[in-house]
């Protein structure tokens, strides 16, 4: 195939793939891993080829035509439905990940009973498995059952590889069935989850195979989410070494380096993002912010005011050029942006702050107190509620 304006890392992926092809060219090996290279990369034509060729020289190798089924799943369903079959028929019982596919895929295609078939088979065999309750939900929920659904669902919100899923289900589930203290509360949490971790074993060698420009930096984004900064900040240095007029690694790599410590560092990388992207609110947001950490908030000033210019709405952006603003010749435009961080954002608890400490120090001890009060409502954490209690305490408030 010809990988002419590919990526350069993913076309050298792709001919070294190839040229094990061509050594061995009686391989399945060698030609199923070509096609997972290509799945990788969703270049999903080519790699269905490679599949079927793989699965022909190799028939009793369930592996080829699970994965020829996956390079199927978005544009032909039904011919992936088919191979999944295939390959669990040709895996053993215990592989459970297949058959969940198979099953999703049935149900996808309202094949209601046969998709139920397999989840139950899988919760025989695994009483705990999230993905077969998930499943089972959905099943429940297609045949209109929603106190049904919601009991599956139930026991799906708690593990990493369903929790989302489950969680918006249930949602829909909680109501229709007119719960919607419930939904509500559902919905507030699903905010807040992480994306569902993969749990097909099978699906995670293809994902292992990706590479390139944007499979790293997702990596790394992935990595500073999960707390793995360091490795992180040296994948994005790999990045940015690798196309260094990559606006996105080096805000990524800026983002990893800020909560590494390296201020210097992150506003270095944060600098040449901008330069590369100057419309980019993110990296004009996170440079004003490496900024202010250094102690120079004339210098961040601009930063904010880019992502105001671009973005009105954004609240945060309001209350950090609320911060750039303190000085007393400032303090008027300061307290005009801590109210409008606030009206954009009410629940920023720290733009309450700000903007009391700005009233405070205009000699407004009584509105400086109603704004500390109002951040008191919305009920903070420590130790952002001590923070406010000294403040109230300074406006001679009890």
């Amino acid at each position: 195939m010809n990988t002419a304006g590919y990526d350069p890392t993913i076309a050298a992926a792709i001919g070294e793939a190839r040229e094990a092809v061509l050594k061995s060219p009686r391989s399945a090996e060698a030609r199923g891993r070509m096609g997972m290279v290509l799945l990788a990369h969703e270049i999903r034509a080519e790699a269905r080829d490679c599949f079927a060729q793989a699965s022909s020289l190799a028939s009793s190798n369930p592996r080829w035509p699970y994965f020829l089924g996956l390079a199927q799943l978005p544009d032909n369903p039904a011919a992936a439905a088919t191979n999944f079959d295939r390959a669990i028929r040709l895996f053993s019982e215990n592989a459970s990940a297949p058959r969940l596919r198979h099953a999703d895929t049935l149900l996808g295609l309202g094949r209601v009973e046969e998709a139920e078939a397999h989840y139950q088979r899988v919760r025989q065999r695994e009483p705990n498995s999230a993905p077969a309750a998930l499943g089972l939900g959905k099943v429940a929920n297609a045949r209109e059952r929603p106190a049904e659904a919601a009991e599956f669902l139930a026991i799906a919100t708690g593990d990493p590889s369903t929790r989302r899923a489950a969680h918006r289900l249930l949602i829909n589930v909680n109501q229709r069935l007119g719960r919607t203290n419930e939904a509500d509360r559902l919905a507030l949490a699903l905010a807040t989850l992480p994306n569902d971790k993969p749990s097909d074993p099978l699906l995670l060698e293809i994902e292992q195979l990706k590479t390139g420009e944007q499979a790293w930096i997702d990596l790394a984004d992935e990595w500073i989410k999960t707390g793995r900064v360091p490795e992180a900040a040296r994948l994005l240095e790999k990045t940015v070494k690798t196309y260094p007029k990559s606006d996105r690694a080096l805000f990524f790599l800026g983002r990893a380096l800020l909560r590494l410590g390296d201020i210097a560092g992150a506003e270095t990388a944060l600098s040449r993002s901008v330069q590369l992207a100057p419309g980019s609110v993110e990296a004009q947001m996170q440079l004003g912010v490496a900024r202010l950490s250094r102690g120079r908030a004339q210098q961040a000033q601009p930063c904010f005011r880019a992502a105001i210019q671009a973005k009105p709405n954004l609240g945060e952006a309001w209350f950090n050029l609320g911060l750039t603003l303190g000085g007393e010749a400032n303090r008027t435009e300061s307290i005009a942006a801590f109210r409008e961080a606030i009206r954009l954002k009410p629940d920023l608890i720290e733009a309450y702050l700000g903007l009391a400490v700005t009233l405070r120090a205009d000699g407004q001890n009584r509105a400086a107190a109603e704004q500390l009060h109002r951040a008191l409502d919305l009920q903070p954490e420590e130790p952002l509620r001590s923070k406010l209690l000294a403040q109230l305490k300074l406006t001679g408030e009890p």
